[in-house]
Parts: structure tokens; C-alpha cells; sequence
């Protein structure tokens, strides 16, 4: 797995063309296991959240300005979630890989994946992350070479991928799932569970999952992880640029820019945007030529 090949897709990118409001970033930290084996932290957001409340992901969020770079996002919100520092603290290091193509989330925002390594000293117990309990309510990591069918499963329970359309462009719905408590956990994230899971076990019950395409198992009530959706398309495509075979395309830029050529992705969602945020039937179609359609749904065809 070489992490080099990343560079090749840190270039330009139509996130600095879309409005503060629409821009987000992710953090993708990479750290070398005990086995050797690249592996990924991930977090399980709290139950308290109004969005995708249980749901693992990245840490990552929106930008405050138009003065941040997508890693500045990245790192903050790191920082903000799991007490990443922005500064080297407990010895440890985090070195910029590269910064990736969008992603388009359901709440229509572009999403870049920033990838970095976590350099930590050996045998470190205590690297300083912490929860946040109104932002991160588990703190974990996985292989993520378990994100790539072409490699075997490791520490994966199971690994599923549908064919799906959301508003009329093809969509992978990819789901990877792994136990809570593992054995091969680095140290340093041990015991970071569960700080408010009494809170999310009331709290989970009243929140709904996001849309049909949403109706996953509740991660927060569960003894596995599942990390599925967006979290799961961006490392399943990160692990297989690592592996030497490149998805085409890589990431969402070509929908995100014909959304922001033909008049979207602006401050305020449209009417039709927030239809095909509710998954109620609405088509991309609404929003852009059919000459233009017909483009996409072969592009994004071809790595379905």
C-alpha cells in the first residue's frame, strides 16, 4: 500500500469555488498498526447531533471561512471532536498527505478528504484524544485495507456494496462493519467509548435515520461499528488509490461542478435542492440539462 499514489489527485478542486457555507473537509488519519497495517480513526458521532446523530464517520465539518484551507477545516474540527492538537503534543505528529477530490454529501455540501499520517512514538499509551460528548461519543480504528474488496478482511465482520440512484445518478452504498471491542486497538484509543451512552440509549430512540437511504442499523446501540455511506465510499476509494487500482472517477467533482455551473450549490438551498436532500423523488435532472445528465449517469456508470 503506497500512500504516495494520493498525490496524484491533490490538484485543483471545485471546493474553493463553492460558497463558505457549502464547503466541508474531512480528516482521514492514518497511523501504522502494530501488525504494520495501515489503519484509519473514526469516530461515532453523539446521539445529542440533529444531523446523522450515531452514525460513524471522519472527523471533519464545515468551514468558518473563506480564509481556511481544507486541512485547516480538517484539523480544527479534528481538534474540536477528539482533541487532536494542532501543535505536536505527547510526541506525536501529524504530517499532511494530501488533500482530495469532493465528495457531495446528502445535505449538498462538498466534502474534501484530507488525508495525513500520525506519527506516534512506540508504545505510547496516551496520545491526549478526548471525547466531546455533544460531538463524538467513540473514538476507533480499522484497516484500511478493510475497505477494499480486492484485499482480505482483517478485522471486517462483513462487507456489502449496492448499486443504488439518488436523484438519477448511480450511487454506491457501501457497508463495512467491525466489532467494538478489539483486541488489536492501538493503546492510545482504548477506553474512549461510550462516554454518554446512557444519554444516546434514551436520546437514539427519538432520532430518526436520515432518509430511506439511511435506514441502517444503530451503530450506538450495537456491539459492531458500521461504517457505511460516504464515510465508507471515501476510504473504500482511498484504499484502493493505495492499493495501484484507482477508481475513475475518483470522488464527485464533475456532479459538484455542473451543480455550480448551472446556477446551484449557492448560500441558500434551493426549493429543489432540499427535495433531493429529503430523498422525496426529486432528480438532478430538475437542476441540470438533460445533455448534462446523460453525462453523468455515464461517468458515475462506469465505476458502479
Amino acid at each position: 500500500m503506497d500512500l504516495g499514489r494520493l498525490a496524484q489527485f491533490s490538484g485543483a478542486s471545485v471546493w474553493h469555488r463553492v460558497p463558505v457555507s457549502r464547503r466541508a473537509a474531512v480528516l482521514v488519519l492514518l497511523f501504522v498498526g502494530r501488525a504494520g497495517e495501515w489503519r484509519v480513526v473514526l469516530t461515532r458521532r453523539s446521539a445529542r447531533l440533529r444531523s446523522f446523530p450515531g452514525h460513524i464517520s471522519l472527523p471533519g465539518g464545515k468551514a468558518d471561512t473563506g480564509l481556511e484551507s481544507a486541512f485547516m477545516v480538517a484539523r480544527r474540527e479534528a481538534c474540536e471532536e477528539i482533541g487532536l492538537g494542532r501543535e505536536e503534543a505527547f510526541g506525536a505528529r501529524v504530517e499532511p498527505v494530501a488533500e482530495l477530490p469532493c465528495y457531495l454529501s446528502r445535505t449538498l455540501s462538498a466534502v474534501r478528504p484530507c488525508v495525513a499520517v500520525l506519527h506516534a512514538p512506540d508504545g505510547a499509551a496516551d496520545l491526549g484524544l478526548r471525547l466531546n460528548p455533544g460531538e463524538s461519543s467513540a473514538i476507533f480504528s480499522c484497516p484500511l485495507a478493510d475497505f477494499f474488496p480486492g484485499a482480505g478482511a482483517a478485522e471486517a465482520i462483513s462487507r456489502s456494496n449496492q448499486s443504488v440512484k439518488w436523484g438519477g445518478v448511480p450511487w454506491h452504498l457501501r457497508s463495512v462493519t467491525f466489532a467494538r471491542e478489539n483486541e488489536r486497538e492501538a493503546p492510545w484509543l482504548r477506553g474512549l467509548d461510550d462516554a454518554d451512552s446512557a444519554s444516546e440509549e434514551d436520546e437514539a430512540g427519538e432520532k430518526h435515520e436520515w432518509g430511506p437511504r439511511g435506514a441502517r442499523r444503530n451503530s450506538a446501540n450495537t456491539p459492531i461499528y458500521d461504517v457505511w455511506g460516504l464515510t465508507a465510499n471515501i476510504l473504500h476509494d482511498i484504499s484502493a488509490v493505495v492499493h495501484g487500482q484507482a477508481p475513475a472517477p475518483f470522488g464527485q467533482e464533475e456532479l459538484i461542478s455542473a451543480l455550480w455551473r448551472h446556477g446551484h450549490m449557492r448560500d441558500e438551498r434551493s426549493a429543489l435542492e432540499k427535495s433531493l436532500i429529503a430523498d422525496s423523488g426529486a432528480s438532478f435532472g430538475a437542476l441540470l440539462p438533460r445533455a448534462e445528465m446523460v453525462r453523468l449517469r455515464g461517468l458515475y456508470a462506469s465505476n458502479i
